[in-house]
């Protein structure tokens, strides 16, 4: 090459290098508006600001380095991030790979441009721009492969209020939201101690094209989120969750009616109202063998007309009706199992044959190294062809084998199959009687149709239970969301309330409220258990503007016993701090096991009728919420369970927990003599009649002079002779009961819960007289 020819190439990169860095710097930064924001980016791909136009206040924070607006990932994996016993936290951190920010944004027309120079590639973004919001569809990415890529991105100040869920940090007078426009699209909210980042994204295994990404603000969030998420939702044809968030249905419990059948459906009506439940859930496992092609039970001999028959008896009682489903996986004995499986269900690994086999072959031959391949029972379970085969143990060195092979398994034939056939390993869920269905086929929507076919021949349902949201397969944000959505887009009339344990991005427009606990808490720790989930769960999607349901609750006796008014009243109280409901989960012969049981019940009707006519002061909800630690924040582990974890700044989740556990507040309603709700501080008076009898005192405003008792027998009913004759007795409140007295003591028979007044008694004198009871043989 001759000097002069090397001139001239030099001189014409300088004169583009010149030309780029002018294009650059007259093009400036980038500024999109609506009425109530204005988002600024630098022309290098800096977030500059991020205003809140009503008030001029800036919400984008100032702290640690500049937030590049985007980025790109390639290779590597997105892992979350352990922070304490209950594992998965929601904060997610890239693994392995490379990550590369934006070097450069230009905005022309509708089209926005970002670089990403160190990634040699280039992406492409449609913006729409409104009043209320700003929209950004990824059109393309161009050069260098690449698996994921981040946009927008903007840190934010911290707020008080941090929605993780939908995604929204806001204060009472403005709030920001970034959320997806579709079910392409991923949305994360990473928060630090001084600053939250927010994202949105789209990756690789599910495509690029068409993923939205909008960008809000919203004055007063308190009154007005719902209504502008109302907008985004028509506006993109998402499920409209934040107007059925306003519906009065949201607030109701429910009564989880299992089991039940023709011939006993009477008995769990009669439950529900005793309970004060407005809501009765049937499951599908009690009419239907297993989920995927929904073949009736022998407890529903006619079919669809026997859960007509059902669902118009609970109807008819004044009651509204729920459907709890199983919809994204089969069990071992459905059709898509046996004798003959379907080519649609998910593999957790795949293999390919290295030698045929015959049906007698108990040896395997494969070409890839099984290393890691579970060896845990009921999960060593093969598909090959249109056989199942269970294996007992596998070589990790060539040639790789898989050993004592049980053909035939699951009423499946052996068959011989030709060298280079695929076979795979079957994708459990948490218990291995369930089989999950691959998602990216079409089985998920044949089985939504026979859902749907259900529901609409058997409805209209007030509220429809997503369970196992969790059973899918990665991506899990995209998977988790979607096949409930094509599920939920069948249902006519659509269910003005869905449940679900697991919360998605996306989850938000299709679920109203979550977080069943399945019953997770023996007796004696409900009440701790209440403390360190429900109640940081219910606070936080409070900032969401969601609820949760508190439950399901077992009332019944089981082997670790069966829990007592006191603890049904302590969840009651918790979940009307935060007006959400509750549920219960517990046949009608396990009812009956609780000596209790009608105790329990009218609990949870007091609290329910207090809470849905709105006899509940808003300090009296207040007094009844456990506040957390003023430097807790919370986390939502959605990619994983519906939990939502509650962690310290310091990292110190321990001295979190030792702190809410030490609120030992509790709480008493009941109707008092003039008809109205009275709530009350309640102290627990331990090993009263040597544990046989539960007592707890009492104060009211209106008499500073008297101490009031709660009491109710553990187990039989007992009489009572306690040192005082200034007791009265009373069942229920108000209602005197017959009492023989003597020189110096009075005498009750108590069973169900019972009100002593103590006259003329102060709070240190009524342990003394409760604490000395004699129990009458």
């Amino acid at each position: 090459m001759s000097f002069t020819r090397s001139r001239r190439r030099f001189a014409y990169c300088s004169l583009v290098l010149t030309f780029a860095l002018s294009t650059s710097a007259l093009a400036g930064p980038v500024v999109l508006e609506t009425t109530q924001l204005r988002f600024e980016i630098a022309d290098d791909g800096a977030v500059r600001s991020l205003t809140s136009k009503p008030q001029g206040v800036e919400y984008a924070s100032a702290a640690g380095a500049p937030c590049p607006v985007g980025m790109v990932y390639r290779g590597g994996v997105m892992k979350p991030v352990d922070q304490g016993p209950y594992a998965e936290t929601g904060q997610w951190t890239y693994e392995g790979g490379s990550r590369f920010p934006v070097t450069a944004v230009s905005l022309e027309g509708d089209r926005l441009t970002l670089t990403f120079q160190g990634a040699e590639a280039k992406a492409t973004y449609r913006v729409r721009r409104t009043d209320g919001y700003l929209a950004f569809e990824l059109l393309a990415i161009e050069g260098k492969p690449v698996d994921r890529i981040e946009f927008p991105r903007a840190c934010l100040r911290k707020l008080p209020m941090l929605g993780q869920w939908i995604h929204v940090a806001w204060d009472e007078y403005f709030g920001v939201c970034l959320c997806g426009g579709n079910l392409q699209t991923d949305a994360d909210m990473v928060v630090n101690e001084d600053r939250v980042l927010m994202t949105t994204a789209a990756s690789s295994d599910v495509g690029f094209a068409g993923a939205v990404a909008v960008l809000f603000g919203c004055h007063d969030p308190k009154d007005r989120f719902l209504d502008a998420m109302a907008r985004i939702e028509r506006d993109f044809d998402l499920p409209p969750g934040a107007a059925r968030r306003k519906l009065p249905s949201q607030k109701l419990s429910y009564f989880f009616a299992g089991k039940a059948s023709p011939s006993d459906i009477d008995q769990y009506i009669t439950v529900a109202k005793q309970g004060g439940f407005r809501i009765l859930l049937i499951s599908y496992g009690a009419f239907a063998r297993s989920p995927g092609h929904f073949q009736w039970s022998d407890r529903y001999p006619n079919g669809m007309a026997d859960l007509r028959r059902v669902a118009d008896r609970v109807r008819n009682a004044g009651l509204k009706l729920g459907l709890h489903i199983h919809y994204n996986k089969v069990r071992r004995i459905d059709p898509y199992i046996t004798p003959v499986p379907d080519d649609r269900l998910h593999y957790l690994r795949r293999f390919t044959l290295a030698s045929p086999l015959t049906p007698e072959t108990t040896t395997i031959v494969v070409r890839e190294d099984p290393a890691g391949l579970t060896l845990e029972e009921d999960r060593r379970v093969l598909k090959l062809g249109k056989e199942f085969i269970q294996y007992d143990d596998y070589t990790q060195s060539p040639p790789y084998q898989l050993t004592g092979c049980q053909r035939g398994l699951l009423g499946t034939v052996p068959a011989s199959h030709d060298e280079g056939t695929q076979l795979g390993l079957l994708h459990f869920d948490a218990s291995p009687s369930f089989v999950l269905l691959d998602q990216t086929s079409d089985i998920q929507d044949e089985v939504a149709h026979r859902i749907a076919e259900i529901y609409r021949q058997t409805g209209p349902y007030e509220m429809f239970y997503f369970d196992g949201a969790e059973d899918v397969h990665e991506p899990f944000h995209h998977h988790a969301a979607r096949a409930q959505y094509r599920v939920y887009r069948l249902l006519e009339p659509a269910p003005p309330v869905c449940e679900s344990a697991l919360c998605t991005p996306m989850n938000w427009h299709l679920m109203t409220r979550g977080n069943a606990y399945d019953k997770v808490a023996t007796p004696d720790r409900m009440k701790d258990f209440c403390r360190l989930m429900p109640c940081p769960s219910a606070a936080a999607l409070q900032m969401d503007f969601s609820r949760i349901d508190f439950g399901w609750l077992n009332i019944g006796r089981s082997a670790s016993g069966y829990p007592g008014p006191d603890v049904v009243e302590y969840i009651a109280s918790r979940a009307a701090g935060w007006d959400c409901p509750l549920s219960v989960s517990t046949s009608p012969k396990g009812l009956q096991s609780n000596p209790r049981i009608d105790d329990c019940l009218a609990v949870l009707k007091i609290w329910e009728d207090a809470r849905l006519g709105n006899h509940l002061t808003d300090a009296d909800c207040r007094r009844l919420r456990i506040v957390p630690p003023e430097n807790a924040h919370y986390v939502s582990c959605y990619r994983q369970r519906g939990i939502y974890q509650t962690y310290c700044d310091n990292g110190d989740l321990a001295d979190w927990q030792r702190r809410i556990l030490a609120d030992r507040r509790e709480h008493h309603l009941f109707i008092n003599r003039h008809g109205r709700y009275e709530l009350v501080d309640i102290e627990e008076i331990p090993d009263v009649a040597h544990g046989k009898l539960k007592a707890c005192l009492f104060q009211r405003q209106s008499e500073p002079n008297n101490t009031y008792v709660l009491a109710w027998a553990v187990e039989d009913p007992l009489q009572l002779r306690l040192g005082d004759r200034r007791i009265t007795a009373m069942r229920p409140f108000g209602h005197e009961l017959p009492c023989p007295t003597g020189a110096d003591s009075c005498q009750f028979l108590i069973g169900p819960r019972t009100y002593l007044c103590l006259r003329d008694v102060d709070r240190a004198g009524a342990r003394r007289i409760l604490q000395s009871a004699v129990v009458v043989h």
